[in-house]
């Protein structure tokens, strides 16, 4: 069976002034919906936070990543399993000297654990904790800086991490997350992505109408997996 690239809106990219509609279409049509929580600490911008996904919670199916692009995430796991995250997604920098207490933790709470790394992490700095992992993410730009050229290197770092799952008998879930666009889909996808996280240039820049811009990513991305 021929493997689909899974989508991941970046929920906070939603419009305000067209908020439940665009929920509602994303919920029926994401495969994850991506929450991005941020403090203005790890990264320089600001997010949204738990009580962001527990007003979503009572709206929608879809399983909600909660991306902790936050200096000290083990503060933020209990509020944002009780939230309704169905995954929490520290970065690999923040747990460092306890990354097993974090995510067995997150896994306590009744949620998959992921982890997420900027380009220059090593991946071996994750292969002791990979069986405890559902999901890794690899960012493909620096996080928080908007406008990045995606970093190709990238690709290769996919690629290895597909390998160790083969060789090591887990399934995990391999995601992309920075500057996605037409062009990227299918490198991304030949590396052995299997989840890509959708923003403004992905998705809501292509038309005011989500499902005009929904429809117009899907054709991007179905162009370049058939060539």
């Amino acid at each position: 069976m021929e493997r689909k690239l899974l989508f991941a809106p970046s929920m906070r990219c939603c419009d305000l002034f067209d908020f439940e509609r665009q929920v509602k279409f994303l919920d029926g049509h994401a495969d994850f919906l991506h929450i991005d929580i941020k403090d203005g600490n790890y990264v320089k911008t600001f997010g949204v936070g738990p009580d962001f996904m527990a007003a979503l919670k009572k709206a929608i199916t879809t399983p909600m990543d909660a991306h902790l692009m936050i200096q000290h995430p083990q503060e933020y796991i209990e509020a944002c399993a009780k939230a309704g995250a169905s995954y929490i997604t520290p970065h690999t920098d923040c747990i460092e000297s306890d990354a097993f207490v974090t995510l067995n933790k997150i896994l306590s709470l009744g949620c998959k654990a992921g982890i997420a790394m900027n380009p220059a992490a090593p991946l071996e700095g994750i292969r002791y904790y990979l069986p405890l992992l559902s999901k890794v993410t690899i960012m493909i730009v620096d996080a928080g800086y908007a406008g990045q050229k995606v970093i190709t290197q990238m690709y290769d770092k996919i690629r290895t991490l597909v390998q160790w799952r083969k060789d090591m008998g887990l399934d995990f879930l391999i995601e992309a997350d920075g500057s996605m666009n037409a062009g990227v889909y299918a490198p991304l996808y030949e590396a052995g992505a299997d989840v890509v996280v959708l923003g403004p240039p992905a998705l809501w820049n292509k038309d005011p109408d989500i499902e005009k811009a929904w429809e117009i990513m899907e054709g991007e991305v179905n162009a370049e997996l058939k060539d």
